[in-house]
């Protein structure tokens, strides 16, 4: 009787195992999925196209985008998986959408807050479409896009803000409160000559204040502009280890144009440590998290967990007793919303290169390298491999940049910050640059928007550059528009 009753038992026991095994295998595939395997920024989606792709058009790896249409500069990465696209979709929500001035001391929704002093009421109304500014300034007008910095001599070789103000002159308040002032920029037209005789103009500018809200700004206090750049492949440099970054200033030593870029360290915010800067103008920033925070802070006003408390200064008596939308607990920026926003920013793809079979292309890319450009510019990096977002290691990218600090002469000197002094600046990446008029309407570049063409672009360089300046000068004018062809088509 017990022999009988047990063979079925025995007979059933080896397919419940397995159904049990099967089970136990599908809940954990569906575990590592949804909580695991996502991080590494792949979706399930089809990327034949960039592996049917040109290598050469692949500046960015598989963070190349090969969108056609007006927003270049604003697409994610192809194939996120859901989770990601969820928070590069409500980081670029965050970007786009504008802030409002808080009318309370009770937050009523997660969009007030701005202010109450600051120059822009959104990211994107700097950072049109993900690129630089929409409209470049013109005399006279309210800047949009473009701000001023103000700084006096601390008597210790550095810097420090006029008394009174910010170091960047905010344009704008909410109301009741009086903004700094407003900037203005003049320009002066200086008519020259290539070598072989076709003339060119550069325009300088110089600034001054209108209307200052707080006190007479000092005598000998620097006033420079900065201008808003274009955002895409952020985090692909972020993800650029260190070792790569010393390597490349190593190797520039002894240069015979006297090329010796360097890196500029400073403390992280959060950690304490003291890293390597890879962002902003003079490469002041460590990381996009805490790029994202001062730019949150210092242009819209925007209190978060890295900048918990308002900019209000002493003496600034209507700015302290505006209503504050946050507190240093609950900042105007959540931390949620500053992760999704560091996350857009990082996941932003870059433009495919193109006309990549045109001759005159070739050409210039040729002339490019010859006259010394790629020293500072180089066209290609690898990522390194420890970014805690896994596709953005180990990627081939071409950014045209060694994101380092080069003196660039006294034409284009400003003010010192960290360990760059008044005239190094950071080398910008140039990929997507001959997008500029597509996505934003015009070719205005450098830091204070004085470069109306990629060719005045190249003329304001000095200093390190003055070597790869006057080659660039010495070609005939065909050779000269063949490397502006180039620069073009990355």
């Amino acid at each position: 009787m017990n022999d009988a009753s047990e063979k079925p038992v025995r007979h059933w026991l080896p397919i419940a195992v397995g159904i049990l095994l099967a089970a136990l295998l599908a809940l954990g595939w569906a575990v590592w999925k949804t909580e695991y395997a996502w991080r590494d920024a792949y979706g399930d989606g089809d990327m034949s196209e960039l592996r049917a792709a040109d290598p050469r058009a692949l500046t960015a790896g598989d963070m190349t985008t090969f969108h056609k249409g007006f927003k270049p500069f604003g697409q994610s990465a192809e194939n996120l998986p859901w989770q990601y696209e969820k928070l590069f979709d409500d980081g670029d929500g965050l970007f786009e959408r504008p802030f409002q001035p808080a009318i309370t001391k009770i937050r009523y929704n997660t969009r007030d807050g701005l202010g109450p002093l600051y120059n822009a009421n959104a990211c994107g109304a700097c950072h049109f479409r993900d690129g630089s500014v929409e409209e470049p300034y013109t005399s006279g007008q309210i800047m949009n896009g473009i701000f001023l910095r103000m700084s006096v001599a601390d008597g210790n070789g550095g810097w420090a803000p006029p008394a009174g103000y910010h170091s960047q002159l905010r344009d704008k308040a909410v109301a009741g409160v009086p903004p700094e002032g407003f900037g203005v920029i003049d320009w002066q037209e200086m008519p020259d000559r290539f070598p072989d005789g076709e003339a060119y103009s550069l325009r300088k500018p110089s600034f001054r204040v209108h209307n200052p809200g707080y006190g007479q700004l000092p005598a000998g206090v620097i006033v420079e502009a900065r201008s808003a750049p274009r955002l895409p492949g952020m985090g692909l440099l972020e993800a650029l280890d260190e070792d790569t970054l010393l390597a490349i200033a190593k190797s520039q030593e002894n240069h015979p144009d006297g090329v010796s870029g360097r890196p500029n360290w400073l403390t992280d915010p959060e950690t304490g440590k003291r890293v390597i800067g890879k962002f902003s103008l003079k490469a002041n920033a460590p990381h996009l998290r805490a790029q994202a925070a001062g730019a949150a802070f210092n242009d819209m006003g925007l209190t978060s967990p890295l900048h918990p408390r308002e900019l209000c200064l002493a003496g600034q008596t209507a700015c302290a007793e505006a209503p504050a939308g946050g507190t240093a607990a609950a900042p105007d920026l959540s931390e949620e919303q500053l992760q999704a926003l560091t996350i857009y920013l990082q996941l932003l793809a870059v433009p495919a290169r193109r006309q990549l079979d045109d001759t005159d292309v070739g050409l210039g890319g040729r002339l490019f390298a010859e006259v010394g450009c790629g020293v500072c510019h180089l066209d290609t990096l690898r990522t390194g491999n420890s970014h805690p977002i896994k596709r953005l290691r180990g990627q081939t990218i071409h950014p045209y940049s060694d994101l380092l600090l080069h003196d660039m002469g006294p034409d284009l000197a400003g003010r010192p910050d960290g360990e760059a002094s008044a005239q190094e600046w950071r080398t910008p990446p140039l990929w997507g640059i001959g997008l500029t008029r597509k996505s934003n309407h015009h070719t205005v570049f450098l830091h204070d928007q004085r470069a109306r063409s990629l060719q005045e672009a190249i003329l304001w360089h000095g200093g390190e550059a003055s070597a790869a300046k006057a080659r660039f000068m010495a070609l005939n004018k065909a050779s000269r528009a063949a490397l502006i062809k180039f620069l073009e088509s990355i």
